[in-house]
């Protein structure tokens, strides 16, 4: 069984649309991990809801819940409680996406370090990282974002080796110098760390950290590439604006607009969709800045803008597609979104080969 932690301190209930989450890639990992362990995956996930294959085929973050009802399956299933540091092992640097790739082509492991701690937000929002200098050298601190509950051991064990891992990737020196505080008791299996984890631990310590000595920060990453980096850091500012709070909901408003024609749901019957209540949708909304009739007018926009472009269409019946029933409505608003007529406007993407 896994071990019995507090909460840490000051973890209100997420909002749905807010809630801490993990990129399927994690999950698609536990699967293969399971599955070369001679686990029958049907039979353990048959009880699990919501379904967790279809999530992990997603291309969206994933909420926790059904994560931490799959952890605690797999560690049953298996009998293994550090099921955690197998997990961490089994992650490449480049299983972290455009992450992994801003820091394999850092500079230095610092710059690394760094760019997970402001970027890690894209793969996971169930931890974050801080990297900080005290009177004993540096830290980086995994610090939970809300009750991991039975599943707090596993995933922070995973982190541990993952980190250890990338720094293993990043610089030729060994991690014999890391030393890690951990923020629980010993456990039974603890004669297993030495396998996973080359520095030294420190158990029933406050947090979870890891020390860092200041010539392996200092190290030039192997794979140091300066316009790698300036690329991969410039989809990490994408992603991460995409991810602010609010984009997932907004995301869910436009993905159910594009799939109408013509006739859009009002605020009410869009929030009936998506579980909410008109008043939740709009005060969500507001939080991120966006409004809901704005993401109606992008989607007219974009749908309008595609039509033009794709199809021969008269102006008449995409303005009818679009939920318009005046064309020269549709035409003022046009011209709103773009400065020129719709007859115009596809002229010239047609000419420009657009």
């Amino acid at each position: 069984m896994p071990l019995a932690l507090p909460r840490p301190p000051g973890n209100a209930e997420p909002e749905a649309w807010q809630q801490p989450s993990l990129h399927p890639v994690y999950l698609k990992l536990l699967l293969a991990l399971l599955h070369n362990r001679g686990l029958d995956g049907d039979t353990l996930l048959a009880n699990t809801k919501p379904d967790i294959a279809a999530l992990a085929a997603s291309d969206g973050l994933i909420a926790f819940a059904p994560i931490h009802q799959l952890v605690q399956q797999a560690i049953a299933a298996t009998g293994s409680p550090w099921l955690g540091l197998e997990l961490g092992a089994s992650v490449h640097a480049f299983s972290h996406g455009a992450v992994g790739y801003a820091a394999v082509a850092s500079g230095n492991v610092r710059e690394a370090l760094h760019a997970v701690c402001r970027f890690a937000a894209i793969r996971t929002r169930v931890v974050h990282f801080e990297l900080n200098d005290d009177a004993h050298g540096t830290r980086l601190h995994i610090v939970e974002s809300i009750d991991l509950g039975q599943a707090r051991v596993f995933i922070l064990e995973a982190c541990l080796v993952i980190v250890e891992r990338l720094l293993q990737a990043l610089s030729l020196r060994g991690c014999k110098q890391l030393r890690y505080a951990i923020p629980w008791p010993q456990p039974s299996w603890a004669g297993l760390y030495p396998h996973y984890l080359a520095g030294q631990t420190t158990f029933g310590a406050a947090d979870l950290s890891i020390q860092l000595p200041a010539d392996l920060l200092d190290q030039p990453c192997v794979s140091a590439d300066p316009e790698a980096y300036r690329s991969a850091q410039r989809e990490c500012e994408r992603k991460l604006q995409e991810s602010r709070p609010g984009r997932d909901l907004a995301s869910a408003v436009r993905k159910h607009l594009l799939a109408c024609e013509g006739d859009y749901p009002n605020a009410v019957q869009m929030a009936q969709h998506l579980n909410l209540s008109p008043r939740s949708l709009f005060r969500r909304m507001r939080s991120a800045g966006i409004s809901y009739h704005a993401v109606i007018d992008e989607v007219r926009c974009e749908q309008a803008q595609w039509q033009l472009r794709h199809s021969d269409a008269s102006i008449e019946r995409i303005a009818e597609r679009l939920g318009y029933r005046d064309t020269s409505n549709f035409s003022r608003t046009f011209r709103r979104w773009t400065g020129t007529t719709p007859s115009l406007w596809r002229e010239q993407a047609r000419c420009n080969g657009e």
